[in-house]
């Protein structure tokens, strides 16, 4: 792998992150609004934070058409001008079949950062993403993942 490798990618839109705050931010609602609640500060408290998540979540859905490149190259792989050295990435997880969303967990992370998460365009990039990490024997995972909002 001489000659870096680029392919085309975008941010994972995690739709179902999206409807399932919009469900507990309905349901905060009603419970606001019927009366339900022990105390009025601590349940308008959450619904602003689950207000504010559904906010973010809502911006990154429509940022997350854009299309950016990802540089893979021998030591070190470059995501929208970011790049991250092969030394200081712990794994590589890919979630999904059919649309497959990779992320990117740094060394001394617990959660994938939101900008190391994306999907790419065509499928046999997966596949270069994946045998790029296993050469440099960086642990791929099969398996949902959690990031960071």
């Amino acid at each position: 792998m001489n000659n870096p490798i680029v392919r085309t990618a975008r941010a994972s839109a995690e739709k179902r992150q999206l409807i399932g705050i919009s469900i507990n931010v309905a349901l905060w609602i009603f419970i606001l609004s019927t009366g339900n609640f022990l105390n009025i500060y601590i349940t308008s408290a959450i619904l602003a934070l689950l207000a504010v998540v559904e906010i973010i979540l809502i911006y990154r859905a429509f940022a997350a058409r854009r299309s950016f490149d990802i540089l893979i190259n021998e030591e070190n792989i470059v995501i929208d001008n970011r790049q991250i050295p092969a030394d200081h990435i712990k794994t590589v997880f890919v979630k999904g079949y059919f649309t497959p969303v990779i992320g990117i967990r740094p060394k001394g992370k617990v959660l994938v950062p939101y900008k190391n998460c994306f999907r790419f365009k065509s499928d046999n990039d997966v596949k270069i993403m994946t045998e790029w990490a296993e050469q440099r024997r960086i642990k791929v995972a099969h398996k949902n993942f959690s990031r960071w909002l």
